[in-house]
């Protein structure tokens, strides 16, 4: 990874909320290829979908994950160039840069609400979290953010039935997930990262 990208961006230590939920550590490998995430110079991201239970308000994760670089390239290589054009026509109309950038410039809670919808977390039954880290360090600056399940409804409804079944196939790669996880990720992909 080019250094100067880093200098743009502030490492942090990992959030607990992008520790794993197995041992409340951070993730030490990519869950598609095993490789080692805390190797100094590997790239990665960090997806966990949380669901809060109405009746008490606790929050209860739903799926994570950990994918490094070249396992998110090859996954974004799967995609049709209908689903490719599609998510990039979404992502300019509802994804502005200046949220992004005033995002990266707010100094508040990154999970205080939808960077899309701007919908309150206290307000959403269920969210996703994205992190983008390098080896032992979380990237600071447009990650990480709070996305509702709405927007990634809207963007699996912009995949092709070839990339669906290209990330049915890809989803059947991950190791030491439960099969009851493997199903749901064949209903809710993730796309995000």
């Amino acid at each position: 990874m080019d250094s100067n990208y880093l200098n743009s961006f502030s490492l942090e230590n990992i959030p607990e909320e992008f520790h794993s939920d197995l041992n409340q550590k951070p993730f030490c490998n990519c869950t598609f290829c095993g490789q080692d995430l805390l190797a100094k110079s590997v790239n990665y991201m960090i997806e966990k979908s949380i669901k809060v239970n109405p009746n008490n308000n606790q929050k209860n994760t739903v799926f994570e994950y950990a994918i490094c670089i070249d396992c998110n390239k090859r996954k974004m290589a799967a995609m049709s160039i209908d689903s490719v054009n599609n998510i990039k026509k979404y992502m300019e109309t509802n994804f502005l840069i200046e949220e992004w950038e005033d995002h990266a410039n707010d100094n508040n809670d990154p999970f205080a609400k939808c960077l899309v919808t701007k919908v309150p977390v206290e307000d959403l039954e269920e969210y996703n979290i994205i992190g983008q880290f390098i080896g032992d360090k979380m990237i600071g600056g447009q990650f990480p953010v709070l996305i509702s399940p709405c927007i990634g409804e809207e963007i699996q409804e912009l995949l092709s039935q070839e990339t669906k079944d290209e990330f049915d196939d890809f989803m059947d790669t991950i190791t030491n997930v439960p099969p009851e996880l493997k199903a749901l990720f064949k209903t809710n992909r993730p796309v995000f990262v």
